[in-house]
């Protein structure tokens, strides 16, 4: 039946379309390879202990629509300056570490490949100012030493307080023994409380990345263990949720009083459920990516981190306009048009990454479709504005179209299909059109089948 149905559904389509302090080392538990929790990121979705899975509201993998264009907003504003903080076309823009032993770890491991970038910005100036032993509750506090060894780095790198304007954030709690969700909410309270610290000592910050833990399964000290290193993930979230509900005490736009803080956003999510592989990219923890607690990051899970951080900065569009340099064309993942409604409203265009050359984890999804049925990508080279039934309309041109995966929507209505970027420079500004189509007995109409709901179109475009 259901081969029967995508089978009449999809050709129709086509014919209308013509760390922490440092520890006590233990021998780290190996046999831990797993503790069963899905990484919060997950496409399936699902829930944790009453809380929906997800990183942003609502179980969603994306930022809210306003959210993301006040990100957008606030990455656009970010330019060099000069050491008193004016714009200035030889200024400077410093992205800063702030953190605990984990986050120094990290993030000095990524420094050397960022600094050997090619097409990074070359006025970006990497500092890293997490420091070890230096916990949040140590952090929230503006007072703390912590803060005066920040200044000296920056000083040493020859940047100043007025030029720092994107941070990567990433903390936790030493010896935390409270149950969830109690222990995640004091989490998020120091976090958004480091966040306006931020805001005070660098006036001209505009983001904020902030990551949680990485699997700590295999810890054998009491500094973060599982289930605090997952449940880190929630605090992350729901700060970012703080901020987009409107709490004035996060307010970072200046239409809605005061400004206290950055835009804040998810850096790279970097928890894994032990050996077993993360959907959204394959990545998995292993005991050997482990310092002898399990808690801290050796050189292979110091790399993996790295890693992620080098991604994020080329492919999140909250990075791309200020981190990458002039040249070849930028990734770019942009929506248009409007979509027409099925039994669970319009189908929303979902997107994981950005379309960088050789980026093998890009992937475009759908959300708010009906559950358990055929979804297809349409992908073409060009866009259409063509008439299809009642308010559907085919976004993209079926004359330069290319091959689209067709998928099943999962019970919450969800599918996402990875498009591997090839890393041919030659594809550098190629654009993509998309649009997907669902086939939904209560959608629009069309000749030979029940119906068809459509999200609105978006448009990859392939670059650096």
């Amino acid at each position: 039946m259901a081969t029967a149905r995508a089978a009449l559904l999809f050709p129709a389509l086509f014919a209308a379309m013509i760390a922490l302090p440092a520890p006590t080392l233990w021998a780290q538990n190996c046999a831990v390879t797993s503790v069963g929790r899905t990484p919060l990121d997950d496409p399936l979705g699902g829930s944790y202990l009453g809380q929906p899975l997800g990183l942003w509201p609502a179980g969603a993998n994306v930022p809210p629509a306003a959210h993301r264009a006040a990100g957008l907003a606030a990455a656009a504003a970010i330019t060099p300056r000069d050491a008193a903080g004016a714009p200035s076309p030889t200024g400077r823009i410093v992205l800063l570490s702030i953190g605990m032993s984990n986050t120094t770890q990290e993030f000095s491991t990524w420094l050397p490949i960022g600094n050997a970038d090619p097409a990074r910005n070359p006025a970006v100036v990497a500092v890293d100012g997490a420091q070890g032993g230096q916990d949040a509750p140590i952090v929230a506090n503006p007072t703390a030493p912590f803060w005066t060894v920040v200044a000296s780095r920056l000083a040493a790198a020859g940047v100043t307080a007025q030029q720092v304007q994107a941070v990567w954030l990433k903390e936790a709690v030493a010896g935390v023994t409270a149950a969830f969700p109690a222990h995640a909410l004091q989490l998020r309270d120091y976090l958004a409380q480091i966040a306006r610290n931020l805001k005070a000592f660098y006036p001209n910050v505009q983001v904020c990345f902030v990551s949680s833990r990485i699997y700590a399964g295999y810890a054998t000290s009491t500094l973060n263990p599982e289930p605090f290193a997952y449940e880190s993930g929630f605090a992350v979230r729901w700060m970012l949720e703080q901020q987009i509900g409107g709490d004035p005490a996060l307010n970072a736009d200046p239409a809605f009083g005061t400004v206290v803080a950055p835009w804040l956003g998810w850096g790279p999510y970097i928890w894994a459920d032990g050996t077993t592989p993360r959907a959204t990219d394959g990545l998995v923890w292993n005991c050997t990516d482990y310092q002898s607690d399990g808690t801290h990051p050796g050189t292979t899970g110091r790399a993996k981190v790295a890693a992620q951080l080098d991604a994020f900065w080329h492919q999140s569009e909250f990075a791309t306009p200020w981190y990458l340099g002039s040249g070849a064309p930028h990734a770019s993942f942009t929506l248009y048009g409007t979509g027409c409604p099925g039994s669970a409203g319009v189908p929303q265009v979902a997107v994981q990454g950005l379309p960088v050359l050789g980026n093998a984890a890009f992937r475009v999804g759908v959300t708010d479709a009906a559950p358990g049925r055929f979804a297809l990508l349409l992908i073409s080279a060009g866009a259409a504005n063509v008439p299809l039934s009642g308010s559907c309309v085919l976004l993209v041109d079926f004359a330069q179209a290319l091959p689209g995966p067709l998928l099943v929507t999962n019970g919450q209505g969800r599918a996402i299909a990875a498009l591997p970027v090839p890393s041919d420079p030659a594809l550098a500004g190629f654009q993509a059109f998309l649009q997907w189509g669902i086939d939904d007995p209560l959608g629009a109409p069309l000749a030979g089948v029940a119906g068809v709901a459509l999200s609105g179109g978006a448009i990859a475009t392939l670059g650096i």
